[in-house]
């Protein structure tokens, strides 16, 4: 049954792609760039996080604008539908309501992770930020405000509420914390949460008896009238699959989840900084699911010596409903990066970091071995897309993210402590007999990142799509005249149904005339 049900899905999508053709881009098309307005403004896009697409040329994205005069910068959602080139759309921004339950007529604050679409369909999901959005009665009669932080849906064009911190006021049990004895509120949702038809996919931290802990659940948000509950798919109670003969451990970290066609993947592991046991895992998005182990810390790396096994997997997990893009690294050798402090941003975030490393610059250890991966659900088979050091230095790229202490924290705040945080950026997208896969990679001693395709399974070949090497105008005619590449970036829900979908960053390094946008072109 499972396997008729992933062909089925392949054979959808390979129609689509077909009907998709016609009508699509082969060069780069401009989704917005430094001179597009913002919705419901008078100021320009300035700044772009990686942009999430659909099957059919849906792109939505989060964005900003400059601040200037006094006036805050705006900072909001957007969707463009790119196959009927209509007009950039606003979802939310910072002016927008919180959507129900809000008792208190809060606004979003921020948008801490991009946002992600569902593949067959507009509707969307984000993280979000705001003041307390109800205020209730305790038992002692004393007043009380909660709800800070939720997960929002965008289903027919209508705003939702899917995810919130309510779970511990009376009347929002279905917000509440699942197979807990009492009612438990989730504490934050870290990450960007996934979405397949009417299907919430998240992770969530949540403190039980001050003890904090953490899983990755489901929620059918129109289910009983917008009623139903939260269901857990895997959490800190939940035995590993894949434990070692003997072994009653438990899962210690999971990361933020991927869905499509009603099953969600993850990573999960016993210790997230120094794992020995863990995995990627797939789950069907019903009532207590059952885990299966798609690979595992300790299984065989193919394409090595026997014996050669799996010691870490990354978070960012590409997910089509058959195909699997991941990162993982084998072997104990590793090599040292330099990684500056931000210099833009945050400012305590910046100043924090500074006040960490001296000079503003520190040295992290990484896999010499590490690489990109693509596992077919039907076939079994984990087909390897590119190495390092052989094909590449490695795939990581880091960001210093978090709470400084003391202060309201950053926008990509999880509610966990600031530090340095790496992540490899993959997506693959499946045709009927094979797939196309991306990936980020540094090259040439870390002088060169760039955006690489490859066609598999068989006799995968890397071509590469755009670096830094080449001319802002390959991208956008409007980048200024002698610019280069100066910063790519992809999610996991770039590349759909041949769709790719990018931002990109230019400059002049003469004249120091910057440039900026998303961009998208169909790769048949």
């Amino acid at each position: 049954m499972r396997k008729t049900i992933l062909v089925r899905n392949a054979f959808s999508l390979a129609i689509l792609a077909g009907a998709c053709i016609a009508s699509a881009q082969s060069a780069w098309t401009t989704v917005v760039n430094n001179s597009s307005v913002m919705p419901g403004t008078n100021t320009t896009f300035n700044s772009y996080n990686q942009p999430s697409v659909n099957a059919f040329g849906d792109v939505v994205f989060r964005a900003r604008s400059k601040g200037g005069n006094g006036g805050e910068p705006t900072h909001g959602i957007y969707l463009r539908d790119m196959l009927r080139r209509t007009q950039t759309v606003r979802i939310f921004d910072r002016s927008s309501a919180v959507p129900q339950p809000d008792n208190t007529g809060a606004t979003f604050t921020e948008f801490p992770s991009f946002p992600r679409i569902d593949l067959l369909s507009p509707t969307l999901a984000t993280r979000g930020t705001s003041k307390p959005v109800w205020n209730y009665q305790l038992a002692d009669g004393s007043d009380t405000k909660t709800g800070t932080s939720g997960v929002y849906v965008v289903r027919n064009g209508t705003p939702l509420t899917a995810a919130s911190q309510l779970g511990a006021v009376p009347g929002y049990s279905r917000f509440q914390v699942p197979g807990e004895n009492v009612a438990l509120k989730f504490d934050q949702f870290p990450g960007a949460p996934a979405i397949t038809g009417n299907l919430l996919v998240f992770k969530g931290n949540y403190t039980d008896e001050s003890l904090s802990k953490t899983g990755v659940y489901f929620r059918d948000f129109t289910a009983r009238k917008g009623l139903d509950p939260i269901q857990r798919i895997a959490d800190t109670s939940t035995l590993i699959p894949n434990r070692r003969s003997g072994s009653a451990q438990a899962f210690g970290a999971t990361a933020p989840p991927s869905a499509a066609f009603g099953l969600a993947v993850f990573t999960a592991w016993d210790d997230e900084d120094t794992p020995t046991m863990g995995g990627i895992y797939r789950a069907p998005l019903r009532a207590n699911p059952a885990l299966t182990t798609i690979v595992g810390i300790g299984s065989q790396v193919p394409g090595e010596t026997s014996g050669v096994t799996f010691k870490n997997f990354g978070e960012n997990l590409s997910f089509d409903g058959r195909f699997l893009a991941f990162w993982g690294s084998w072997g104990t050798e590793q090599r040292d990066v330099t990684l500056p402090c931000p210099t833009d941003g945050n400012k305590d975030l910046i100043a924090y970091c500074n006040s960490l490393y001296p000079g503003g610059v520190t040295t992290m250890s990484v896999p010499k071995h590490q690489g990109i991966f693509v596992y077919d659900s039907i076939t079994r088979r984990i087909t390897p897309l590119a190495q390092s050091p052989t094909n590449f230095d490695d795939f990581l790229y880091w960001v210093f993210s978090g709470k400084p202490p003391g202060t309201g924290g950053s926008e990509s705040e999880d509610g966990e402590p600031a530090r340095w945080r790496s992540s490899a950026f993959n997506a693959v997208s499946g045709r009927l007999f094979s797939f196309q896969a991306i990936f980020k990679a540094h090259k040439d001693k870390g002088l060169v990142d760039g955006i690489y395709h490859v066609d598999g399974p068989s006799r995968p070949s890397i071509t590469t799509i755009l670096d830094t090497t080449m001319s802002g105008q390959t991208v956008d005619r409007s980048a200024p005249a002698g610019s280069t590449i100066t910063a790519l970036g992809i999610e996991r829900e770039g590349l759909r149904v041949g769709w790719l979908a990018i931002t990109a960053s230019m400059l002049n390094p003469e004249t120091s005339e910057s440039w900026g946008g998303i961009y998208i072109k169909y790769l048949p």
